[in-house]
């Protein structure tokens, strides 16, 4: 992954949580990069999890069915 922003990158602008800006801020001082960098590098490493474990991204699963959490148990 590139440490340094490309101006030619396209924008794109998304809602977070208070909780989810204060983790992206803390992180982004922690790890010395931009916040749209460490967006960046979680998003490819939830995506090569996903491949690792052959999850809804290779098999084709409606995720929102993957990833439901049962609060009954």
């Amino acid at each position: 992954m590139p440490r340094t922003n490309s101006p030619g990158k396209p924008v794109k602008s998304f809602r977070l949580s208070v909780a989810g800006i204060g983790q992206l801020k803390e992180m982004a001082l922690y790890m010395g990069r931009s916040e749209s960098d460490v967006l960046e590098v979680a998003l490819d490493r939830m995506y090569r999890e996903e491949i690792r474990f052959n999850r809804a991204v290779c098999e084709n699963i409606d995720t929102p069915d993957q990833y439901k959490i049962d609060r009954t148990e």
